[in-house]
């Protein structure tokens, strides 16, 4: 096995199983994307006027998916590698079987890729396969369930971070046709696609490590119920004892073939012994001359001499004096530190003051200069090039406009259309308007203004502003009957009777 099998904490299996698809993971991708990509690309050219039923199809088909991974995944536990090739020659008996249990009856089940090898790799049903996945939810059902809700929520985290990445690239049009995808029916035929190919993503990146984080749990909990790591290590010790076994033969072998030598040792080798242990004999006899030698050594007077002293003294006479010696060192050291220590804090003290004086000196007559001025807020004369001061309008803005439209004048119209409507919000209704803002940014603002600003007049802007941006720089013009509406309704919402 190219796993180290053992009892493990739940979450610790779970990791183990990440680390397993880290190592398969560019197989595991592939044979994901041969698999899917097919049947993403099907369902979304069936139902490209519904992406969202679109999508939760292809979400529906996911046990079916799961399969791969599982299968890649469990072989290479036990040291197979599975190529794509491979996969696909064996599609019939990795994706088909039992399918449309676990597509109906037991599809929402959140603890799916921890049942799946039930399915899959024990290939296991009815009752037998129910009374299996009770045993194995009684340990780890709960960590098994977590971790779907933990993937799950992964899931539509990067979902709509994809979504928002787009979304920060994408100009407001087309921003508000993708956007519409996730309430109702999206108009623009790419925003549906494009959608779906973000939720395509992220079961990508997300869906495998789903898979691998049960069978890990699994195989742990199988660990635990059959004693996988027990058998390992039996094993091992075997083949252990076999090695050992071997070895000890040899060595007997050894022991009898230099013994049965030793029985036709030649004369000269006797002789050589012999003279061996008379070396011996003369060396144990030196040895006894030298102990009688040091006996009488030591029975001499340097060696008993005895001498007794007395007398008074202070017991604890040294040790006070120490004490005496070292409490001054401390006094004085204490002493420093504390004159240290105030003539600091004395000149922290005057630093603060300085200070105050300063800011007092600095800032005081400065807040009462500005306390004193008023600054009134100064509308713009100007925006994005538009003059919008109320001396440049005409006495009726849609009627004129209206005018320069029939004369074939059609930029100057909305351009009029335009900038009368700017000039009321900046100078009769307040709306405050920077010179740096853009035509999305006075739509926000518009748009965040409810108290000064109608809905149906802040509609009418938003509309009217859409088809300026259209005119002046994608050069499309509105046709008549929409033309004719805009220049009608101006006075309704921007006239000077309101």
């Amino acid at each position: 096995m190219t796993a180290q099998v053992r009892p493990r904490p739940a979450w610790e299996a779970v990791d183990l199983g990440f680390m397993m698809l880290q190592r398969r993971y560019r197989q595991v991708i592939a044979a994901w994307i041969v698999i899917t990509l097919p049947v993403f690309l099907i369902i979304n050219s069936l139902l490209n006027q519904h992406p969202f039923w679109a999508a939760f199809v292809f979400w529906w088909l996911l046990p079916v998916y799961d399969r791969a991974p599982m299968h890649i995944l469990s072989r290479a536990l036990f040291g197979e590698i599975v190529t794509v090739r491979s996969l696909l020659k064996e599609w019939r008996n990795v994706l088909l079987p039992h399918s449309l249990k676990l597509l109906t009856i037991y599809r929402l089940d959140i603890a799916r890729s921890y049942n799946l090898p039930v399915w899959q790799l024990e290939k296991l049903s009815g009752q037998e396969r129910a009374k299996r996945a009770r045993v194995l939810k009684k340990s780890q059902g709960a960590n098994a369930v977590g971790l779907g809700f933990i993937c799950l929520g992964v899931e539509l985290v990067i979902f709509f971070s994809l979504y928002g990445l787009i979304m920060m690239f994408l100009p407001n049009y087309y921003q508000t046709k993708l956007m519409s995808v996730l309430f109702h029916h999206g108009q623009a035929w790419w925003a549906g696609p494009l959608a779906n190919s973000f939720w395509y993503l992220t079961l990508m990146l997300v869906e495998p490590f789903y898979v691998a984080g049960g069978f890990s749990l699994y195989i742990n909990r199988r660990t635990q119920l059959e004693g996988w790591d027990i058998e390992i290590n039996f094993r091992q010790l075997a083949q252990r004892v076999g090695v050992l076994s071997r070895q000890a033969v040899l060595l007997i072998c050894c022991m009898l073939t230099l013994q049965l030598a030793g029985m036709f040792c030649t004369p000269t080798a006797q002789a050589a012994t012999k003279v061996g242990q008379a070396a011996v004999t003369k060396t144990a006899t030196n040895n006894a001359v030298a102990r009688q030698a040091i006996t009488e050594i030591l029975r001499g007077k340097a060696f008993h001499h005895r001498e007794k002293v007395g007398g008074w003294r202070l017991r604890h006479k040294h040790k006070t004096e120490n004490n005496q010696q070292a409490w001054s060192g401390l006094s004085w050291l204490g002493d420093s530190l504390a004159v240290f220590g105030q003539v600091m804090l004395w000149v922290l003290v005057a630093v603060v003051l300085m200070a105050l004086v300063y800011f007092f000196i600095q800032w005081v007559p400065l807040a009462k200069t500005q306390s004193k001025q008023h600054t009134p807020r100064t509308n713009p004369g100007s925006l994005f090039g538009l003059d919008i001061t109320p001396e440049s309008l005409p006495d009726d803005v849609g009627s004129t406009a209206l005018r320069l439209w029939r004369e074939g004048k059609l930029i100057e119209a909305l351009s009029l259309l335009y900038r009368g409507a700017l000039t009321t919000l900046v100078h009769r209704d307040g709306i405050n308007l920077r010179g740096s803002a853009t035509e999305g940014d006075c739509i926000r603002i518009v748009n965040s203004s409810p108290d000064k600003v109608a809905d149906s007049a802040s509609s009418y802007f938003q509309a009217l502003t859409r088809q300026w941006q259209y005119a002046a720089y994608a050069h499309r013009h509105p046709d008549d009957r929409l033309m004719n509406e805009l220049c009608i309704s101006w006075g309704k919402h921007f006239g000077v009777d309101k």
